[in-house]
C-alpha cells in the first residue's frame, strides 16, 4: 500500500469524524454534505488499501461499493456523453475509483456551501462574510500547499533528491522555493532509510501533521476575520 494512502486515510477519516460530529451534535448541519463526501472518498481509501489494514471483509465491501457507484456513474456519463471525462477523473484526481474522484473534489465545495449557511444564519451577515472568507481563504490554500509539499516528499522518497527540479530563475519566489525543495529533499532521504514500520509511523504522522495545518489555518485565518469584522471587540 502507498505511503500516501496511508496518510490519506488518516486526513479523510479525522476530517469526516470531526465534520460528522459537527452534525450530529447540531453545532454545524450544514457540514452534511461534505461528510457524506468525506465518508465515501474514505470508503475509495479502504478499498485502495486492500486487507493491509482494515481486514479482507471490510476492504471487499468498500470495493463492492466503489465498484456499484462506478457502474452508475459510467451510466449516466454514456447517456451525456461524458465516458471518457469521467475515467479521465480517477487519473486526475489519483483515486481508486471514479466514485472516489467525484467525492474527493465535491468535499471543498460542499465546505464552501457550509460556510456560507453559517454566513446566511448569522445575525451580522457582513462580519460572518469577512471571518468565513480569511478561515475558508487560509485553509484550502495552506492545503494545497501541504498538498504539493506532501506530493514532492513522496515522490522524492521513491524517486530520489533529483527527482525534485529546482528553478534556476532568478527572484526572491523561486529561492524560497528551491529553499523548501531542499529541506523536502533532505527529509525524503531521512524517511527513506527507515524501517517499514516506522515509515508506517511516519505516514500516520504526516496525515496528522496536515489535519493539524488544516485546522490552525482555519483558526488563524477566522481570527484575522473577526478582527477586520471588529466583533473582536465586543
Amino acid at each position: 500500500m502507498g505511503a500516501d494512502l496511508i496518510s490519506g486515510i488518516v486526513q479523510t477519516g479525522i476530517f469526516c469524524a470531526r465534520n460528522g460530529s459537527k452534525v450530529a451534535t447540531g453545532k454545524d448541519t450544514g457540514r452534511i454534505g461534505a461528510t457524506a463526501a468525506q465518508a465515501a472518498s474514505m470508503t475509495d481509501k479502504v478499498a485502495a488499501s486492500g486487507s493491509s489494514i482494515f481486514g479482507g471483509k471490510i476492504a471487499k465491501t468498500a470495493s463492492a461499493i466503489t465498484e456499484f457507484a462506478d457502474k452508475g456513474i459510467l451510466k449516466a456519463a454514456e447517456k451525456l456523453g461524458k465516458t471518457e471525462a469521467a475515467q479521465g477523473l480517477v487519473k486526475s484526481a489519483g483515486t481508486n475509483s471514479i466514485f472516489g474522484a467525484v467525492a474527493q473534489k465535491a468535499v471543498n465545495p460542499l465546505l464552501i456551501g457550509a460556510a456560507s449557511i453559517r454566513v446566511l444564519s448569522d445575525e451580522d451577515q457582513y462580519a460572518a462574510l469577512l471571518e468565513e472568507g480569511c478561515a475558508m481563504s487560509l485553509m484550502f490554500s495552506t492545503e494545497k500547499l501541504m498538498t504539493k509539499s506532501k506530493k514532492a516528499f513522496f515522490k522524492a522518497a521513491e524517486e530520489g533528491v533529483e527527482a525534485l527540479s529546482k528553478s534556476t530563475e532568478p527572484g526572491i519566489l523561486n529561492s524560497i522555493k528551491n529553499t523548501a525543495k531542499e529541506y523536502i529533499g533532505k527529509a525524503a532521504k531521512s524517511y527513506g532509510g527507515l524501517s517499514k514500520n516506522n515509515k508506517t509511523i511516519a505516514n500516520i504522522g504526516i496525515g496528522l501533521l496536515f489535519v493539524a495545518g488544516s485546522i490552525c489555518a482555519y483558526s488563524i485565518g477566522k481570527t484575522i476575520g473577526t478582527k477586520l469584522s471588529g466583533r473582536d471587540e465586543k
